[in-house]
Protein backbone atom coordinates (compact mmCIF):
# COMPACT_ATOMS: atom_id res chain seq x y z
CA UNK A 1 0.00 0.00 0.00
CA UNK A 2 1.36 3.41 -1.01
CA UNK A 3 1.01 5.88 1.84
CA UNK A 4 1.52 9.64 2.05
CA UNK A 5 4.87 8.96 3.73
CA UNK A 6 6.07 6.70 0.90
CA UNK A 7 4.80 9.19 -1.70
CA UNK A 8 6.90 11.94 -0.11
CA UNK A 9 9.84 9.55 0.12
CA UNK A 10 9.55 8.70 -3.58
CA UNK A 11 9.33 12.36 -4.63
CA UNK A 12 12.29 13.45 -2.49
CA UNK A 13 14.41 10.61 -3.83
CA UNK A 14 13.38 11.52 -7.37
CA UNK A 15 14.34 15.18 -7.00
CA UNK A 16 17.70 14.32 -5.40
CA UNK A 17 18.31 11.83 -8.22
CA UNK A 18 17.65 14.55 -10.82
CA UNK A 19 19.43 17.48 -9.15
CA UNK A 20 22.25 15.86 -7.16
CA UNK A 21 24.29 17.12 -5.45
CA UNK A 22 21.49 19.25 -4.02
CA UNK A 23 20.70 21.17 -0.86
CA UNK A 24 17.58 20.32 1.15
CA UNK A 25 16.13 23.79 0.57
CA UNK A 26 16.39 23.32 -3.20
CA UNK A 27 14.64 19.94 -2.92
CA UNK A 28 11.78 21.61 -1.03
CA UNK A 29 11.58 24.53 -3.47
CA UNK A 30 11.50 22.20 -6.46
CA UNK A 31 8.71 20.03 -5.01
CA UNK A 32 6.65 23.06 -3.95
CA UNK A 33 6.87 24.30 -7.56
CA UNK A 34 5.31 21.00 -8.68
CA UNK A 35 2.16 21.92 -6.70
CA UNK A 36 1.63 18.42 -5.36
CA UNK A 37 0.36 19.43 -1.92
CA UNK A 38 -3.26 18.67 -2.85
CA UNK A 39 -2.66 15.88 -5.36
CA UNK A 40 -0.20 13.82 -3.32
CA UNK A 41 -0.75 15.41 0.12
CA UNK A 42 2.94 16.36 0.24
CA UNK A 43 3.38 19.09 2.85
CA UNK A 44 6.44 21.37 2.66
CA UNK A 45 7.36 20.55 6.27
CA UNK A 46 7.37 16.80 5.57
CA UNK A 47 10.08 17.17 2.92
CA UNK A 48 12.85 17.97 5.42
CA UNK A 49 11.65 15.12 7.63
CA UNK A 50 11.89 12.75 4.65
CA UNK A 51 15.45 13.94 3.92
CA UNK A 52 16.53 13.19 7.50
CA UNK A 53 14.91 9.76 7.38
CA UNK A 54 16.48 8.93 4.02
CA UNK A 55 19.92 9.90 5.35
CA UNK A 56 19.36 7.73 8.43
CA UNK A 57 18.32 4.83 6.17
CA UNK A 58 21.47 5.36 4.06
CA UNK A 59 19.41 6.07 0.93
CA UNK A 60 21.14 9.44 0.55
CA UNK A 61 24.54 10.63 1.74
CA UNK A 62 26.10 13.97 2.55
CA UNK A 63 28.10 15.25 -0.41
CA UNK A 64 29.47 18.41 1.19
CA UNK A 65 29.02 20.80 4.08
CA UNK A 66 29.95 24.43 3.60
CA UNK A 67 29.25 27.73 5.33
CA UNK A 68 29.80 31.30 4.25
CA UNK A 69 30.45 34.07 6.77
CA UNK A 70 27.81 33.83 9.48
CA UNK A 71 25.28 31.93 7.38
CA UNK A 72 24.07 28.48 8.48
CA UNK A 73 25.94 25.48 7.15
CA UNK A 74 24.71 24.26 3.77
CA UNK A 75 24.56 20.50 3.36
CA UNK A 76 24.19 18.94 -0.06
CA UNK A 77 23.10 15.36 -0.69
CA UNK A 78 23.55 12.66 -3.31
CA UNK A 79 21.73 9.39 -3.80
CA UNK A 80 23.40 6.14 -2.74
CA UNK A 81 23.12 2.68 -4.30
CA UNK A 82 20.64 1.79 -1.56
CA UNK A 83 18.66 4.92 -2.42
CA UNK A 84 18.51 3.90 -6.08
CA UNK A 85 17.07 0.52 -5.08
CA UNK A 86 14.49 2.22 -2.84
CA UNK A 87 13.57 4.69 -5.58
CA UNK A 88 13.00 1.94 -8.17
CA UNK A 89 11.01 -0.18 -5.68
CA UNK A 90 8.69 2.67 -4.70
CA UNK A 91 8.23 3.74 -8.32
CA UNK A 92 7.29 0.24 -9.44
CA UNK A 93 5.01 -0.38 -6.45
CA UNK A 94 3.11 2.83 -7.11
CA UNK A 95 2.48 1.89 -10.73
CA UNK A 96 1.58 -1.76 -10.13
CA UNK A 97 -0.56 -1.40 -7.00
CA UNK A 98 -3.88 0.44 -6.98
CA UNK A 99 -4.48 2.40 -3.78
CA UNK A 100 -7.88 4.01 -3.35
CA UNK A 101 -7.58 7.66 -2.38
CA UNK A 102 -9.21 9.00 0.77
CA UNK A 103 -12.45 10.79 -0.12
CA UNK A 104 -13.35 13.74 2.16
CA UNK A 105 -16.92 13.78 0.81
CA UNK A 106 -17.69 10.21 1.97
CA UNK A 107 -18.74 11.11 5.57
CA UNK A 108 -21.09 13.83 4.29
CA UNK A 109 -22.59 11.40 1.77
CA UNK A 110 -23.37 8.98 4.60
CA UNK A 111 -25.29 11.69 6.45
CA UNK A 112 -26.75 13.67 3.56
CA UNK A 113 -30.35 12.81 4.50
CA UNK A 114 -30.06 15.14 7.49
CA UNK A 115 -29.71 18.17 5.19
CA UNK A 116 -32.76 19.84 3.67
CA UNK A 117 -33.26 18.69 0.08
CA UNK A 118 -33.15 22.23 -1.36
CA UNK A 119 -29.88 23.02 0.42
CA UNK A 120 -28.20 19.86 -0.85
CA UNK A 121 -29.32 20.63 -4.42
CA UNK A 122 -27.86 24.14 -4.07
CA UNK A 123 -24.61 22.72 -2.60
CA UNK A 124 -24.27 20.35 -5.55
CA UNK A 125 -24.78 23.24 -7.96
CA UNK A 126 -22.02 25.18 -6.20
CA UNK A 127 -19.79 22.10 -6.23
CA UNK A 128 -20.20 21.73 -9.99
CA UNK A 129 -19.27 25.40 -10.51
CA UNK A 130 -16.10 25.00 -8.42
CA UNK A 131 -15.13 21.81 -10.24
CA UNK A 132 -15.66 23.47 -13.61
CA UNK A 133 -13.36 26.32 -12.55
CA UNK A 134 -10.71 23.78 -11.52
CA UNK A 135 -11.10 21.99 -14.85
CA UNK A 136 -10.69 25.25 -16.79
CA UNK A 137 -7.54 26.12 -14.84
CA UNK A 138 -6.07 22.65 -15.41
CA UNK A 139 -6.85 22.82 -19.13
CA UNK A 140 -5.20 26.25 -19.39
CA UNK A 141 -1.98 24.96 -17.78
CA UNK A 142 -1.96 21.88 -19.99
CA UNK A 143 -2.33 23.94 -23.16
CA UNK A 144 0.60 26.12 -22.10
CA UNK A 145 3.06 23.20 -22.09
CA UNK A 146 5.32 23.27 -25.10
CA UNK A 147 5.74 20.15 -27.22
CA UNK A 148 9.11 18.56 -26.58
CA UNK A 149 9.77 20.51 -23.37
CA UNK A 150 12.16 18.70 -21.01
CA UNK A 151 12.10 21.21 -18.16
CA UNK A 152 15.79 21.99 -18.61
CA UNK A 153 15.04 25.66 -19.24
CA UNK A 154 12.61 26.06 -16.38
CA UNK A 155 9.55 25.17 -18.45
CA UNK A 156 7.02 22.54 -17.45
CA UNK A 157 8.17 19.15 -18.80
CA UNK A 158 5.99 17.68 -21.55
CA UNK A 159 5.12 14.52 -19.59
CA UNK A 160 3.40 16.62 -16.89
CA UNK A 161 0.46 16.71 -19.31
CA UNK A 162 -0.31 13.18 -18.13
CA UNK A 163 -0.71 14.39 -14.53
CA UNK A 164 -3.08 17.13 -15.71
CA UNK A 165 -5.05 14.70 -17.90
CA UNK A 166 -5.37 12.34 -14.91
CA UNK A 167 -6.71 15.16 -12.71
CA UNK A 168 -9.04 16.38 -15.47
CA UNK A 169 -10.52 12.90 -15.97
CA UNK A 170 -11.36 12.63 -12.26
CA UNK A 171 -12.79 16.14 -12.20
CA UNK A 172 -15.01 15.47 -15.23
CA UNK A 173 -16.27 12.25 -13.61
CA UNK A 174 -17.21 14.07 -10.40
CA UNK A 175 -18.99 16.81 -12.36
CA UNK A 176 -21.07 14.17 -14.16
CA UNK A 177 -21.86 12.38 -10.87
CA UNK A 178 -22.86 15.63 -9.12
CA UNK A 179 -25.18 16.66 -11.98
CA UNK A 180 -26.81 13.22 -11.99
CA UNK A 181 -27.41 13.28 -8.22
CA UNK A 182 -28.72 16.84 -8.42
CA UNK A 183 -31.27 15.78 -11.07
CA UNK A 184 -32.37 12.73 -9.06
CA UNK A 185 -32.87 14.82 -5.91
CA UNK A 186 -35.04 17.27 -7.83
CA UNK A 187 -37.09 14.30 -9.04
CA UNK A 188 -37.69 13.23 -5.43
CA UNK A 189 -35.08 10.59 -4.73
CA UNK A 190 -34.65 9.69 -1.03
CA UNK A 191 -36.40 11.18 1.98
CA UNK A 192 -34.68 14.16 3.61
CA UNK A 193 -35.13 16.07 6.82
CA UNK A 194 -38.15 18.31 6.37
CA UNK A 195 -39.75 15.91 3.88
CA UNK A 196 -43.06 14.30 4.78
CA UNK A 197 -42.41 10.92 6.33
CA UNK A 198 -38.84 11.62 7.40
CA UNK A 199 -38.33 9.66 10.64
CA UNK A 200 -37.74 11.68 13.78
CA UNK A 201 -34.66 10.99 15.85
CA UNK A 202 -35.31 8.22 18.33
CA UNK A 203 -34.47 8.64 22.01
CA UNK A 204 -33.04 5.63 23.83
CA UNK A 205 -35.79 3.82 25.73
CA UNK A 206 -36.05 4.64 29.43
CA UNK A 207 -36.05 1.86 31.94
CA UNK A 208 -39.15 1.48 34.02
CA UNK A 209 -38.72 2.16 37.72
CA UNK A 210 -39.67 -1.36 38.69
CA UNK A 211 -37.19 -2.79 36.18
CA UNK A 212 -34.39 -0.74 37.70
CA UNK A 213 -35.46 -1.95 41.16
CA UNK A 214 -35.35 -5.54 40.03
CA UNK A 215 -31.78 -5.05 38.79
CA UNK A 216 -30.57 -3.95 42.21
CA UNK A 217 -28.73 -6.69 44.10
CA UNK A 218 -30.94 -8.35 46.66
CA UNK A 219 -29.92 -8.17 50.30
CA UNK A 220 -29.14 -11.46 51.90
CA UNK A 221 -31.45 -12.41 54.75
CA UNK A 222 -29.91 -12.29 58.22
CA UNK A 223 -30.11 -15.43 60.34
Amino acid sequence: MITTMSATRLLVLGVIRIMQPVHGYDVRRELVSWRLEELANVKPGSIYSAIRTLERDRCIAVHSRASEDSRPERTTYVMTAEGEKEFQTLLQQTWWNVTMATEPLAPALCLMLFMPRDELVAALKSRVSQLQATLSSTTFVRNSIRDGSTGAEGEIPEHVREILDFVSARTKAEIEWARTLQRRLREGAYCFTGDEGFPEAHQPPRRKAETVTELKPKRRARH
